[in-house]
């Protein structure tokens, strides 16, 4: 049996949230966990056109900031038990 290629897992999840009157659409791709730690480059509704803006994120702080959107009943384009399962690593 041959061993599955790299590039048959993906290194990115993206993830679109919905915004608000108060707040940003925000698209996000995520990579994977490392010790606890992820890398973002977000993208919102005021900056589409740029290259975005690259964060380093806690995990479970950015999982937390996701249930909070998908509490709110904004859109979250993926399942919350994917997102917590790649968040998870």
């Amino acid at each position: 049996m041959t061993p599955p290629l790299a590039f048959d897992e993906p290194e990115f999840l993206t993830l679109r949230l919905g915004g608000s009157p108060t707040e940003v659409e925000r698209l996000l791709l995520i990579g994977r966990p490392r010790a606890g730690r992820v890398r973002v480059r977000q993208w919102t509704s005021n900056s589409w056109n740029t290259e975005g803006e690259i964060l380093e994120l806690d995990a479970g702080a950015l999982l937390a900031e996701i249930q909070r959107t998908h509490d709110a009943r904004r859109q979250v384009s993926e399942e919350m038990y994917g997102i917590r399962q790649w968040l998870a690593g």
